[in-house]
């Protein structure tokens, strides 16, 4: 497939190309045809796509490509690099399975390195053999002390302007933008005149609170879970994410809707949200979309379009990104057949960095210490006792707000009464886990009872969730306290302890948040993890939510955080967290 001529017409206006792809079949998402066409790269562009071959000179390197189709690089619109994998080992696995870039959320990066080293980091990321652009948060996922400070108009404005930010990451505050938060809007406008783009969290958000949403300035939604919910965002001029992650494998349903219904596809893009390392090692990344869409009889052109020039179209980089054109960059894949989406070879940046599935060579190193120093962990030294898990009452009988969970990551509340013993409510962990929330320096917890979780775990710690603070859940209060000594001294990572001894161990070294281990191991440890959790009770299918989601602020019913136990859709504190220090 692969020759260096020495002997070949070069142009005279043109140096002969680095890179010349001969006698493929192009998916032109352009016009909608499939042409056949020679390619060239020079400078990690396109030079020239037609049937010249003069452009093939010596030191060219030709790929003979005749009876394969070439499409343009995978665009990923949604991305979080940040669950339990970091951007280094995913970015290695998407770019393998051919996507090129990734629109990607910025969450635990600016919360944990604040507005100046992000931006030092995203310019480190952005020589990567993977594009990654990002979204900027408006607010935390979860409540924070300091969050007034850290998310101010300043710093969010400041950090707009950087070219690598090209979108407001997805907005799950959404109802205070309803209610006509002025910084918010401050912040949008700022991003519109910037012509960047505004994304949307728009879950259970009905028809009239859609056109409130539009009107505020919100342009794009991947929260879509029936068919009536995307033509409701496509009606309303919404750029309309259809998603397939491990959460919520949605994806068939919905483009049967798109089908059935014979809606225009330019305003649909794909996406795998934030997906677990198990379901991208099984499955795939963009590839594996398209294969859906192929199965569910999406047009493979229109198919191919959704995750290559309508993500590109949609952050206005289809001049750069999307398609096969002269002056585009040279990130394409060559596919042994139009139904087959995972590459044979990708290319990024005008060089081969992939074939047959294997990366040419591994991503550079990060200097991760520089990003999320250890020493950043916790504040101050300290040590959990088993009486931390506690909860003061008063009174003898007490109605407490029982958090429930009634699948990976919705719950609802269930107030139940509990007698009180030496001023702690009395609780039977047979029936009941304990669940809490502690910050890492050990300044401040909310603890609570938590259903539907399973009743085996003595203890489960984790650092992984959306607050990158300490998540408790057990029924033995002394393996509790025992795992979150060990967490604070492994400096963040997920522990499960059973009969008294530690049963599994992932540490979580980079922000406590992520691991340095490939995907393909971190799937290994996730499904060590599920089976464990399996085996004590849990029932839902992704446990790995429960703990990134149990923190937020938005999902409904009832959440955990630093403000205490919450009920969300009323922003009501059902029991307040108690200070330590």
């Amino acid at each position: 497939m692969d020759k260096h001529p020495s002997s070949h017409h070069t142009s005279s206006h043109n140096e002969p190309a680095d890179l010349f792809l001969a006698g493929g079949t192009l998916i032109n998402v352009y016009s909608g045809e499939l042409l056949e066409a020679n390619i060239a790269v020079k400078n990690e562009k396109i030079l020239y796509v037609g049937p010249s071959t003069h452009q093939a000179g010596k030191g060219t390197r030709v790929l003979e490509v005749g009876g394969k189709i070439i499409a343009p690089g995978y665009i990923e619109p949604h991305f979080h690099p940040w669950d339990v994998y970091n951007p280094v080992s995913i970015g290695e696995e998407a770019l393998r399975r051919g996507t090129t870039t990734a629109f990607s959320d910025d969450l635990i990066f600016y919360i944990e390195m604040g507005p100046k080293l992000f931006q030092d980091f995203m310019d480190a990321f952005s020589k990567m053999p993977i594009k990654y652009y990002w979204s900027l948060r408006t607010a935390p996922q979860s409540p924070m002390k300091d969050e007034k400070q850290v998310f101010s108009v300043e710093n969010l404005t400041d950090v707009l302007e950087n070219p690598l930010i090209q979108s407001i990451g997805e907005i799950t505050r959404w109802m205070d933008l309803i209610d006509g938060d002025p910084e918010m809007a401050r912040v949008i406008a700022r991003t519109k005149e910037l012509k960047k783009r505004v994304d949307g969290h728009t879950a259970g958000a009905k028809y009239d609170k859609l056109n409130r949403l539009a009107m505020a300035g919100i342009e794009s939604c991947h929260e879509s879970i029936n068919g009536q919910n995307v033509l409701d965002r496509l009606r309303l001029g919404f750029y309309v994410m259809l998603r397939e992650s491990s959460l919520r494998p949605d994806l068939s349903l919905l483009l049967k809707a798109v089908a059935r219904s014979h809606v225009l596809t330019d305003r649909l893009l794909l996406t795998t949200d934030g997906s677990m390392p198990e379901y991208y090692h099984r499955h795939g990344v963009t590839d594996h979309l398209i294969r859906i869409a192929l199965k569910e009889g999406i047009d493979p052109i229109t198919a191919y379009r959704m995750v290559t020039i309508n993500p590109a179209v949609y952050f206005g980089f289809d001049h750069k990104i999307g398609g096969i054109a002269p002056g585009r960059d040279a990130d394409m894949v060559i596919l042994e057949d139009i139904l087959n989406p995972t590459p044979e070879t990708v290319i990024s940046r005008g060089k081969v960095v992939a074939e047959k599935g294997r990366l040419i060579e591994p991503f550079p190193e990060v200097e991760w210490e520089k990003y999320f120093p250890a020493a950043s962990f916790s504040k101050r030294e300290w040590v959990a006792n088993k009486d931390l898990f506690r909860i003061p009452v008063s009174g003898q009988i007490t109605r407490f707000p029982v958090i429930e969970l009634l699948n990976p990551a919705i719950t609802r509340t269930d107030w139940t009464d509990f007698d009180s013993k030496n001023g702690f409510l009395d609780v039977d962990t047979s029936r009941f886990l304990i669940v809490a929330v502690i910050s890492r320096d050990g300044s401040w917890i909310t603890t609570g009872l938590l259903k539907g979780f399973g009743n085996g775990i003595e203890a489960l710690v984790s650092t992984y969730n959306t607050a990158a603070q300490i998540l408790v859940i057990g029924s033995n209060t002394e393996a509790m306290r025992t795992a979150v000594n060990r967490v604070l001294e492994i400096k963040g990572g997920i522990v499960i302890y059973n009969k008294g001894k530690p049963c599994y161990e992932l540490p979580l070294p980079i922000g406590g948040v992520m691991s340095e281990k490939s995907l393909p191991a971190l799937a290994e440890k996730e499904k060590q993890f599920q089976s464990i959790l399996f085996s004590k009770g849990y029932p839902h299918h992704d446990p790995m939510y429960s703990l990134v989601f149990l923190p937020n602020d938005f999902l409904p019913e009832v959440r955990i955080n630093y403000r205490g136990i919450i009920d969300v859709r009323n922003n009501k504190v059902l029991w307040p967290r108690r200070d330590l220090v």
